[in-house]
């Protein structure tokens, strides 16, 4: 796998961040490959570049693990920690991020099913040619889905940094935050996990949140721990 391992970790939610690091990496790599298939052809471009085969598997397998470990395991302690940024409305935060993970997969998706089916049609160079101008469509479509998809990742990334991540950073112990790490080293123990490469920094999150807490009084631990950032309704 490409994501990182968790038994590195005792801080659950640097995990997630290094983790986008990795979806940022490969999202950039989609990008790479889109610009080859717009030069040279989807076509020609899944027979010259294997990479396909490996952007497609992190994108379809691995980033939907990404994004259930962060419904399951971050997004409800952060909600329990903060009575409000959002995160108990209709339309709040992790409701919307939630939304925004059904987003991207049903992107995916259809992006892997029109990759299968161009996969599946067999061509020779005459109907290349007689055929040329559907060929363009397909690949204009094809490629129009595959930047879609890139930039419903960065902006979903971005969004968790600035609305999660960084609140996490503020509100989780460090208890907690082992919690995190130790519960996802529970479920990741039994399966093959790959050192996390040096994908470079993630430029999201804003260190400036402030949250605002609703009229309900946060225990008394957390409000000493959170006296230096919490704002007030």
């Amino acid at each position: 796998m490409n994501l990182p391992e968790p038994s590195n970790y005792t801080d659950g939610v640097q995990y997630f961040r290094d983790s986008h690091k990795v979806v940022l990496h490969f999202c950039a790599e989609l990008e790479l490959l889109l610009t080859d298939a717009k030069t040279s052809g989807v076509f020609a471009s899944f027979a010259a570049k294997p990479e396909w085969n490996s952007v497609f598997e992190f994108f379809l397998k691995e980033a939907p693990l990404h994004e259930r470990d962060e419904e399951k395991f971050l997004f409800p302690m952060i909600a329990a920690k903060v009575p409000r940024v959002g995160f108990q409305q209709p339309g709040a935060t992790i409701r919307f991020l939630i939304e925004g993970h059904e987003v991207l997969q049903k992107a995916m998706i259809k992006l892997v099913r029109d990759w299968d089916e161009f996969r599946k049609k067999q061509r020779d160079p005459s109907d290349v040619v007689e055929s040329h101008a559907a060929h363009e469509i397909e690949d204009a479509e094809f490629i129009a889905d595959g930047t879609e998809l890139a930039r419903l990742y960065r902006e979903h990334a971005a969004t968790e940094e600035t609305q999660v991540y960084s609140v996490g950073d503020k509100v989780l112990t460090g208890r907690d935050k082992l919690q995190i790490a130790d519960a996802l080293r529970a479920v990741y123990d039994n399966q093959a996990m790959t050192p996390m490469p040096q994908f470079g920094e993630a430029h999201f999150t804003n260190a400036n949140y402030t949250i605002q807490y609703s009229a309900a009084t946060p225990p008394a631990e957390e409000s000493a721990a959170n006296s230096d950032f919490a704002g007030s309704d």
